[in-house]
């Protein structure tokens, strides 16, 4: 055992073994053991990545009172139980998104972190993506001035074939399922990281994949909303859209426009530009917001189904190591050096308040306050 590494345990032989074991490893921590369900499939799926305790219980884990993170990765229904079985166990917690059920599943949770006194975050880790990350500091920057309208758009194409295998989860809305919470969750965060919180939202949710007539979840959605700042903003998105990719992000203000450019294949470098009284021009990424290529997962055989395949491109390891880091430095008692910061259970509890909005305002078709 390495003492000087801080150590982790990861809950989730999906997310978890693909990303936060990796993301956990190149931050600094030594991973000593993952939980999954089933203890003879944890360790399997262990095994590969010489996790050294496979188990499936996280209490029996805790035990060992040299583990001080927990990374939970489950489907969302799950957060709840191994979430408070590590507060309870007084160990500092890193959860998945979407954070809960809702709202007051998320502020259970938050209430319980608060008043163990751990250090806690949500795994929001787009927030340390190069390009949403400069993006985000050219406008607080003040480079557009006072933003006024901020649109995204994600249209990926997906589950051409009806017998694709997901996640069960994945589509079963009481699971916590669906494409609004598994990434309307990112989208949400970001933007309200970048321009303050929502006051508002009009939502509509759709399931629109052909021959999966199981599905409960959305798959695909349309937000509008308004901040208490006064920006007022449109999200859409939709995870089987046929055709080509089509994503941006632009942002007008009072003093001009921010936006990224995407190319035509998710992967693809990306850009800043602005267009001010100056002209257009591309901004130059600092040095510090330069993350290394993403490595995809090397071991093809635990890559079995859709999911799987996006959760090992190996594009999230660099911005969550990043997460990571930040954990680890509050560990230690030191100040992360990067400006840009993790999100908290507080910042999860506002997700989830937005995220259960945009369901009931598609439900009652009517803008929700959010407060």
């Amino acid at each position: 055992m390495n003492t000087t590494q801080p150590r982790a345990v990861v809950v989730g032989t999906g997310f978890g073994l693909f990303t936060h074991v990796r993301a956990l490893r190149d931050a600094g921590f030594e991973v000593a053991a993952i939980v999954g369900r089933d203890h003879a499939r944890t360790a399997e799926r262990a095994a590969p990545l010489q996790i050294p305790l496979a188990s499936d219980s996280l209490s029996q884990v805790l035990r060992d009172d040299t583990i001080r993170l927990v990374t939970v990765a489950t489907p969302p229904h799950a957060h709840v139980d191994a979430v408070m079985t590590a507060i309870e166990a007084g160990r500092n917690v890193v959860c998945e998104k979407p954070f809960a059920r809702d709202a007051a599943q998320a502020q259970k949770m938050r209430d319980a972190a608060h008043d163990a006194g751990i250090l806690h975050m949500m795994g929001a880790e787009f927030r340390f993506e190069t390009v949403q990350a400069l993006l985000r500091r050219v406008v607080i920057g003040g480079t557009i001035g006072t933003p006024l309208h901020y649109l995204r758009i994600y249209h990926q194409p997906g589950n051409d074939d009806p017998d694709e295998p997901l996640a069960p989860w994945w589509e079963d809305a009481d699971q916590g399922g669906g494409f609004l919470g598994a990434f309307g969750s990112h989208m949400f965060d970001q933007a309200e990281y970048m321009l303050g919180r929502f006051a508002s939202v009009s939502g509509v949710l759709q399931t629109i994949a052909r021959g999966r007539p199981h599905r409960t979840a959305d798959d695909a959605y349309s937000v509008q909303f308004r901040t208490h700042a006064g920006t007022a903003g449109t999200i859409i998105a939709a995870q089987d859209a046929p055709g080509p990719l089509i994503m941006g992000t632009k942002i007008t203000g009072s003093k001009g426009s921010a936006w990224v450019q995407s190319g035509a294949n998710y992967g693809d470098p990306e850009e800043v530009w602005v267009q001010d009284a100056a002209g257009a021009r591309q901004m130059p990424v600092p040095d510090d917001l330069v993350n290394p290529p993403p490595t995809p997962f090397p071991i093809g055989a635990l890559i079995q189904t859709e999911m799987d395949r996006w959760h090992t491109s190996g594009y999230d390891v660099p911005p969550y190591a990043r997460l990571f880091g930040e954990m680890r430095d509050r560990m230690a008692g030191r100040e992360p050096d990067l400006p840009e910061r993790a999100a908290t259970f507080d910042d999860a509890v506002q997700s989830q308040k937005v995220l259960d909005a945009v369901r009931e305002s598609s439900r009652s078709k009517q803008w929700i306050d959010i407060g």
